[in-house]
C-alpha cells in the first residue's frame, strides 16, 4: 500500500505543477502581448493634445544640439587619455623597478632577519654614537626637531647647523648629480 500511495501522490504532485506551470506561461504570455500592443500603440489624442510642450530634439531617440567641433574634442579627449595612461604606466615601471633595485635588502630569510636584528642590537654599532658619549639607542642622539623647530629654521633663513649655512652650491650640486644618477641608471642610488 505504502508505494501505490506514494507513487500516486507522486503523480498527482505532477500533474499539479503541470497545470500550475501552464497557468502562469498562459498568464506570461498574455501580459507580455497586452504590454507589447500597449509600447507599438500610437499616442492617444487626448493625451497628445494636453501633454505639455517638448522640444522635438530632447525627445528620446533623437539626437542632441548640433555640435560641430564634436569630432575635435573627441580626438583631443583620446589623446589626453593615451598620454595620462602613457605617463601612468611609465610611473608604474619606474615604480616596479624601483621596488626590484630594493628588494636585495629586503628580509625574506631566517638568516637574514637574524643578522639584521644582530646588526641594529650590537653593542659595537656606532650609528647612536655622540662626540660626547657612547650611545646605545637612538634617544642618545637627543630628540628630534617638532614641526616648531623646523619651521623657525626655515622662516629664519639659516640651516640648523653652521655648515648648512655655509654649504653653497656644493649640496644643491650633490643632489642633484644624485637625481642625475638615479634617472641614468634607473634606480634608487
Amino acid at each position: 500500500h505504502r508505494r501505490r500511495n506514494l507513487r500516486e501522490s507522486l503523480q498527482e504532485l505532477r500533474s499539479r505543477k503541470e497545470k500550475s506551470d501552464s497557468r502562469l506561461a498562459a498568464i506570461g504570455s498574455l501580459q507580455q502581448s497586452e504590454r507589447a500592443a500597449l509600447l507599438s500603440a500610437p499616442t492617444p489624442s487626448d493625451e497628445k493634445y494636453t501633454s505639455s510642450s517638448v522640444v522635438q530634439s530632447s525627445l528620446p531617440g533623437r539626437s542632441g544640439l548640433p555640435d560641430p567641433d564634436r569630432e575635435r574634442r573627441i580626438e583631443a579627449k583620446k589623446q589626453n587619455y593615451a598620454t595620462h595612461a602613457a605617463s601612468k604606466k611609465a610611473e608604474r615601471r619606474n615604480a616596479l623597478h624601483t621596488l626590484y633595485m630594493n628588494a636585495r635588502e629586503f628580509i625574506v630569510t631566517e638568516e637574514k632577519l637574524q643578522e639584521a636584528v644582530e646588526r641594529a642590537f650590537d653593542p659595537q654599532n656606532k650609528q647612536f654614537d655622540t662626540d660626547a658619549r657612547r650611545g646605545l639607542n637612538v634617544w642618545n642622539l637627543d630628540f628630534p626637531d617638532t614641526v616648531k623647530d623646523m619651521l623657525a629654521r626655515v622662516n629664519r633663513g639659516e640651516g640648523g647647523k653652521a655648515v648648512e649655512r655655509f654649504a653653497g652650491y656644493g649640496a644643491v650640486t650633490d643632489e642633484r648629480m644624485r637625481r642625475l644618477g638615479e634617472e641614468l641608471t634607473g634606480g634608487k642610488m
